[in-house]
């Protein structure tokens, strides 16, 4: 006697289809900047701008740890991890590694823990990207670098932020900056 496979009820399906914690997704590169990323010379640094944020819940890393770490470990390349605060924004010492950078990557982290912490965390955020971005086109020598936005977005304020940096031609979106969700950010960065 033959026995059927078990059938999968419509809410299992569903939630077997529904985005996992940690999940990443590149919502749109147009320059081809992932292209340019993955092709750097050995030599070439990867310039990490990351914001001061309180760790995400639940998050096992070490309180002395920058929440952000585990994305620098995880890209496969030579990684200078520069962090910035909200309330300083952009400064000369930021400006100063932008020469010597073989890639950018900027991230914004705004989900609703940060939000609490900080109303305007995601508009301060945003203005040190789009100073840094202003600095790489203003300089010739810039040209080539490519520059790439990882947006940590989450809850009610999600849509209305990745419309907030929509003028960003590379950005790759999680919903969380949990150890899962910053490597797999690594992944869609350097994985073809």
């Amino acid at each position: 006697m033959v026995s059927s496979a078990p059938k999968t009820s419509n809410l299992t399906a569903l939630l077997q289809s529904a985005p996992t914690a940690g999940d990443a997704k590149l919502v749109r590169d147009s320059t081809q900047a992932l292209s340019r990323l993955r092709h750097l010379n050995e030599a070439e640094v990867i310039t990490l701008f990351t914001p001061f944020v309180p760790h995400p819940p639940g998050s096992p890393l070490a309180k002395d740890m920058d929440p952000f770490e585990p994305l620098g470990r995880a890209i496969p390349r030579q990684v200078r991890h520069v962090p910035y605060r909200l309330d300083h924004g952009m400064t000369e010492t930021h400006a100063d590694f932008l020469p010597s950078s073989g890639a950018i990557v900027i991230v914004i982290c705004s989900p609703q823990n940060v939000l609490d912490h900080d109303y305007r965390a995601f508009e301060r955020q945003a203005k040190f990207a789009h100073h840094v971005t202003k600095r790489v086109t203003e300089n010739r020598t810039l040209a080539d670098v490519p520059v790439i936005l990882v947006l940590v977005s989450n809850g009610s304020a999600s849509q209305a932020q990745e419309h907030g940096v929509r003028d960003f031609p590379t950005l790759v979106m999680l919903n969380e900056y949990s150890i899962a969700a910053l490597t797999n950010a690594a992944r869609v960065l350097f994985v073809r």
